[in-house]
């Protein structure tokens, strides 16, 4: 058999219907794994990867967030001591406005004067107050300026000290300078003051 009539015998075979599948269909191509070579197909290849994280990895992790919550930690800590400081500063600066809202309605003529304000005596206390234009509460005071109840037993919670000096003829001839300080110590350590002045003129 010569080489064209195996070309035309080829043809014929492949025309034939009953070389054909019996379903009818036809035959399923390649599919992509045949089609490509091993090469290939091994770099194409997915893999699932199952491992998991490295006890540096996990280290390093928890080393940034304990430095994360060190850092918040922190910041908590300086605002709540902001806030008592706050808190003790207007404590401190009402102590001193309510005295020296008192001195100045005490009798300063030509012929009396009280001995609260007498620049002698500077600096003065609480305890130089009689009952008649305030309670003679010694320092150290609370908050509320006292330092006893009705009973005489100490208050809690007594950190300021109140006192006040007078400086006569100051800016000017009969006047008189009244400069009141409370102190106090903040956590017990670091010595605190605000210092609030007035004038007070010869009636």
């Amino acid at each position: 058999m010569d080489r064209a009539e195996m070309i035309i015998k080829a043809e014929g075979s492949r025309n034939d219907p009953q070389q054909r599948p019996a379903s009818g269909r036809q035959a399923k191509r390649p599919s992509a794994k045949t089609r490509i070579g091993k090469a290939e197909f091994k770099d194409l290849k997915i893999y699932n990867s199952q491992k998991g994280l490295t006890l540096i990895e996990v280290l390093v992790a928890l080393t940034i967030l304990a430095i994360g919550l060190l850092g918040v930690a922190l910041m908590q800590v300086i605002s709540i001591t902001g806030n008592t400081f706050s808190k003790e500063m207007a404590v401190a600066t009402e102590l001193g406005q309510d005295m020296l809202e008192k001195l100045r309605t005490f009798e300063y003529t030509e012929t009396v004067e009280d001995p609260t304000l007498t620049e002698a005596g500077s600096p003065h206390d609480n305890s130089e107050l009689s009952n008649a234009t305030g309670f003679a509460q010694p320092n150290p005071l609370d908050a509320r300026g006292m330092r006893t109840d009705a009973a005489g037993v100490d208050l809690p919670l007594r950190l300021y000290t109140r006192t006040w000096t007078v400086v006569d003829d100051d800016p000017v001839i009969d006047m008189k300078t009244i400069a009141v300080t409370v102190s106090w110590q903040e956590k017990g350590t670091t010595d605190r003051s605000v210092t609030i002045s007035a004038v007070k003129v010869q009636e």
